[in-house]
């Protein structure tokens, strides 16, 4: 049996993607959630069987989220999906080069993602994809997400953790703490990351790596 889970919060979204399933594929929805405090209790009693293939269609927006889209609970959700060795796609209208790199990233380990101004058939195709063990970006958001990925392969990985922590919008003191150094450094590395992505301020950055 292949079976599908939707986390979402927007019913009438979920309601037309389950009825579109239904009419053009064998996939069937086993499960539903709309927060992330929702994902377990869900996940504890689905009715899979161990050869039903199980995929979770994610939005990173989840009922109780912030404004924040690289903080949103959709990410923590597929997170725990992995977990649970069930993979997932994004299935977000935050369908940054950003946004798609968290997603796709060993930590949260998205196997999908799908913009949802884009048509059902595009969902369908990258849940059957990811079905199969392969992953599955939206044809045109590629471009998107190999510049943002190639914008961090110009960084060390102390600077791509700068980044990652100045796009949660936190304060440079909040940043420091995090990473246990003082703020003197913090500046310095923020400097050096500055000039390698060619930016003048915070703002700019955050509006090159969310174009």
């Amino acid at each position: 049996m292949k079976k599908l889970i939707l986390i979402d919060d927007h019913k009438m979204l979920k309601k037309g993607i389950e009825t579109y399933l239904s009419e053009n594929s064998d996939w069937t929805v086993c499960g539903e959630a709309e927060s992330l405090e929702e994902v377990e209790p869900m996940l504890s009693t689905l009715d899979v069987l161990p050869d039903d293939s199980v995929v979770a269609v994610v939005d990173l927006q989840l009922k109780g989220d912030g404004k924040n889209a690289l903080a949103s609970n959709g990410f923590e959700a597929a997170k725990i999906l992995l977990n649970h060795n069930i993979p997932s796609v994004i299935f977000s209208s935050n369908d940054t080069g950003a946004c798609i790199e968290k997603a796709m990233s060993a930590e949260v380990g998205a196997k999908g993602f799908v913009s949802k101004c884009s048509d059902e058939q595009m969902l369908l195709d990258a849940i059957n994809m990811v079905a199969v063990g392969k992953t599955f970006i939206q044809p045109d958001l590629v471009a998107s997400f190999l510049e943002t990925r190639s914008l961090f392969a110009m960084l060390t990985k102390r600077e791509q953790e700068v980044v990652k922590l100045i796009e949660t919008d936190i304060t440079n003191e909040e940043i420091s703490e995090s990473l246990g150094i003082k703020i003197t450094t913090l500046e310095n590395y923020i400097s050096i990351i500055y000039d390698k992505l060619g930016c003048r301020d915070r703002a700019s950055l955050l509006e090159k790596l969310h174009q």
